[in-house]
């Protein structure tokens, strides 16, 4: 673990795996925290350099001063990636994550060679539920809202059926501070790139649950035909965290597409 120092605070981030390989970084979801990418790491880490960072406000990073912005955590990137002297690298990202991704491919497509992008939103949709989410985190905590993530996170059963996976998760998201939580929230909220989709030149995997009710299927579709340079895989029997609900497939797409390898059929 080490530390980059910033303005007004330091993020914690990691680097591992072959010290001259090609650089991979890791950006994790809304709530979550860089061990959210241990089971992807192992295996990257024998051909790759892995970089992954607690976003600010959250994991072991400082909280800073929120609200946040997608733009403010994605030039986080980049002074990480600068401190390191990594001039290009590929970037896998998941929701939160991905929205980053998406930021970066638009205002530095020259620092990326390539990006996975998995419950990727160039927008959201429904702004409205997240300022009530946000009320409620104010009020009742964070594990206050589970019943509401749980529908929109798992396809149908898997809460019922995987609940020593579901309560992992729950347990990573309550770890984060109720301020960098909200924090995060607000700049998911406010996020919009639609309009520079179109832009993007960067080669992209978009990753998406045929039942994730977060990012929809039919969005993801419209997404994937905006960018010239993307793909869309579908992932069967698995939402928002396909990355847990379908673990195996999910990995595959991934390192199948970094290693420019066909994806499964």
């Amino acid at each position: 673990m080490a530390f980059l120092e910033l303005t007004d605070g330091n993020l914690v981030y990691e680097t591992s795996g072959v010290s001259d390989g090609d650089a991979l970084l890791f950006c994790h979801s809304l709530g979550a925290n860089l061990h959210l990418w241990d089971r992807q790491v192992a295996l990257f880490e024998n051909s790759h350099k892995i970089i992954r960072l607690d976003l600010r406000g959250h994991g072991q990073s400082d909280i800073f001063s929120s609200p946040y912005s997608i733009e403010m955590l994605a030039k986080d990137v980049i002074h990480l990636l600068d401190h390191l002297d990594i001039r290009r690298c590929s970037f896998i990202g998941l929701s939160l994550g991905s929205m980053i991704g998406l930021w970066l491919a638009a205002n530095h497509p020259h620092r990326f060679i390539q990006m996975a992008l998995a419950g990727a939103s160039a927008s959201v949709q429904k702004s409205a539920s997240f300022d009530k989410r946000i009320a409620r985190i104010h009020k009742h905590g964070l594990d206050s809202m589970f019943d509401e993530l749980n529908e929109r996170w798992y396809a149908s059963n898997f809460v019922a059926n995987n609940s020593d996976k579901v309560n992992a998760v729950r347990k990573m998201v309550n770890a984060t501070s109720k301020a960098g939580y909200i924090g995060a929230t607000m700049a998911v909220r406010d996020f919009n790139i639609v309009e520079k989709l179109p832009e993007i030149n960067t080669e992209i995997l978009l990753i998406t649950g045929a039942e994730d009710k977060a990012t929809p299927i039919a969005e993801a579709k419209a997404f994937a035909e905006s960018c010239s340079n993307s793909k869309l895989f579908v992932i069967k029997n698995a939402s928002h965290l396909a990355i847990i609900e379908q673990p195996d497939l999910f990995d595959t797409a991934i390192v199948n597409f970094i290693n420019k390898a066909p994806l499964p059929a």
